[in-house]
């Protein structure tokens, strides 16, 4: 039967192991409770670190902790043992003689008198084992138990007490194993966060310097760097690291033709310091190793920055001699991070190829603008020599018909020059001066300086909103008016015999608009795409047929939108248009911007 002692240790460790979260104070309570209530002489336990289990809590005399404390044994030879061991029960026992002399070698074998006459005394080379596993089956460690009571192989009763112990030192180390693994998952995400939203900051050269810092805070390296190089000869080499500054004299050139080569990406490729080849960095091994001998790092591992099955470049974590391997986690976490760099990086490329675009976009439009007045300025003289001579001329020879023609065309072309010379002040204007204006004043002088043209082509003109009154917006008074004379020069123009055009305004509590309708020609769909785009003309055979310069409407909605307003069309071929001027609408009591 156990003792009152032992159940009451036993329970005290429940209790312990249940609600505490300092796994080595409850693993060393383990160890010392075997060795004080159950009577062996040491108790060992051994926690599993990759592949290698380390003695991390050893209970009895002094010396021998001094011996065992932080051995490292594989952990296959520790399964060995257990597949030639005799199991009781969740133990395994290894009787002498069972054990490899390379084992017997390594192992730590008391100085104890073996009795041969007596089967039960317990013999020097003798092994009892608890292997400690999770509720899962996953191996966590192992505990180790020599020199039992009496030095006698344990009873079946004390083997149940030992298993009792055992059980609770497996079921703490799978506690700590999950705490670990939600600590890893958070600190991983963490690191992931970062990194991805790095992609937000201003500026490629940023983001990096964001993201090798927080994967060195993630892993603990002694040194994390990432180069980035141009793709197709677009973009520009860059670099971040930390703890130490990113030098041009860190970039290993090797290291990108070694990278190209692979056969798959992504994937991470490790090196030792001293490692005498490898082979898939056969190119860049040496120089990455006087890297790891500059920062005293005893391993790299290189992950290639992937972006769309491309290489854009790599990172290259240090880690120092005598670090743990990277989990299986934070292997897929490192990947994730080579691809969120990969995506950022392609990403700087793009908005860089556009910004330039951009810009020369911005530069192309400039020297337009700039040649288009440059052009009718000096056209502008010679037009008015041409035009005032064919007049004199016209005036002493008037039986010369031709002179009229010459006129006629002058003064065609004279207007052109004068639309590409506004066009192109509209074009460099950010702000208009602004001033208290009558737009139902502006809409019937309009009517009245056309209407003579609308009888000779046998229109109706008419104005329908006159007992509105001042309708008062702040605007130039010029640029506006241009805007409603080119609405119904162009309503007249296009408007067949006996047709009509009607000019109405509209007001609302916050903006005016002027419609100028008509029953002419109307426009196709294809041209009213581009009716307000410069220098275009009508595909319509009757509308060609009627002179243009294709300019008249672009800087009608350019000065509408400079006045914060619009213009917009709305058209049947056939039957005719509508176009809408709209501004906001202000009272004289209304402050000037």
């Amino acid at each position: 039967m156990p003792s009152q002692g032992a159940l009451r240790r036993l329970a005290e460790l429940m209790r312990r192991v249940n609600s505490s979260t300092d796994t080595e104070v409850i693993l060393e309570e383990i160890a010392h409770g075997v060795v004080d209530v159950l009577g062996y002489g040491v108790a060992a336990i051994a926690r599993l670190e990759g592949d290698t289990l380390v003695m991390t809590n050893v209970a009895g005399p002094p010396e021998v902790v001094a011996q065992i404390l932080n051995r490292r044994t594989p952990a296959e030879q520790i399964l060995d043992e257990f597949r030639q061991a005799d199991r009781w029960g969740i133990l395994r026992f290894v009787p002498a003689g069972r054990m490899s002399e390379e084992r017997l070698r390594a192992a730590w074998i008391p100085e104890l008198e073996s009795d041969d006459d007596d089967p039960d005394a317990w013999h020097p080379e003798h092994a009892l084992y608890a292997p400690l596993y999770s509720a899962s089956g996953e191996l966590l460690g192992n505990m180790a138990v020599d020199l039992p009571a009496d030095n006698r192989v344990p009873s079946i009763d004390d083997r149940e007490l030992l298993e009792m112990f055992a059980v609770q030192a497996g079921v703490a180390l799978s506690n700590a194993r999950e705490r670990e693994r939600l600590t890893d998952r958070v600190r991983l995400d963490r690191m992931l966060t970062t990194v991805a939203g790095s992609g937000t900051q201003h500026g490629l050269a940023q983001a990096l310097g964001t993201a090798v810092t927080a994967v060195a805070e993630c892993l603990g390296t002694a040194q994390v760097w990432a180069r980035t190089f141009p793709i197709d000869a677009q973009g520009r080499e860059l670099g971040a690291a930390t703890p130490r500054p990113f030098s041009p004299e860190v970039d290993v050139v090797e290291l990108r033709d070694d990278l190209r080569s692979l056969d798959s990406l992504p994937v991470l490729l490790e090196l030792g310091v001293d490692d005498g080849d490898s082979e898939h960095l056969p190119l860049s091994r040496e120089q990455l190793q006087e890297r790891m001998r500059a920062i005293h790092a005893d391993r790299m591992v290189v992950c290639p920055l992937v972006s769309q099955d491309e290489l854009v470049g790599y990172a290259v974590l240090g880690f120092a001699r005598h670090s743990r391997a990277m989990t299986a986690g934070e292997a897929d976490a490192v990947l994730e991070v080579g691809r969120l760099l990969g995506q950022i990086v392609r990403a700087s490329r793009v908005l860089e190829t556009e910004q330039r675009l951009v810009q020369e976009l911005r530069e192309l439009a400039r020297y337009r603008s700039e040649l288009i007045a440059t052009i009718s300025h000096e056209l502008k003289t010679p037009l008015t020599a041409i035009l005032g001579h064919a007049e004199l001329i016209a005036d002493r020879h008037p039986d010369l018909s031709s002179i009229d023609a010459i006129i006629r065309n002058a003064q065609r072309l004279g207007l052109l020059v004068s639309n590409l010379l506004h066009y192109s002040r509209i074009q460099g204007r950010r702000e208009t001066v602004r001033r208290a204006v009558d737009l139902a004043e502006l809409c019937e002088a309009s009517v009245d300086l056309l209407s003579i043209r609308a009888k000779q082509a046998n229109v109706s003109l008419a104005f329908t909103t006159r007992e509105l009154g001042p309708i008062v917006v702040f605007g130039d008074p010029e640029e506006l008016a241009r805007v409603i004379d080119n609405m119904v020069d162009n309503a007249v123009k296009y408007t067949p015999e006996d047709g009509s055009v009607t000019v109405a305004m509209a007001v609302t509590e916050d903006q005016v608009s002027v419609e100028v309708t008509d029953t002419g020609i109307g426009i196709s769909p294809a041209d009213q795409a581009h009716v307000f785009s410069a220098f275009h003309r009508s595909t319509n055979p009757n509308a060609l047929s009627i002179p243009g310069t294709g300019l008249g409407l672009p800087i009608a909605q350019r000065i509408a939108e400079s006045h914060g307003g619009t213009l917009e069309l709305t058209s049947e071929l056939g039957v005719g248009s509508t176009f809408r001027f709209t501004l906001p609408l202000r009272t004289s009591r209304d402050p000037v911007d």
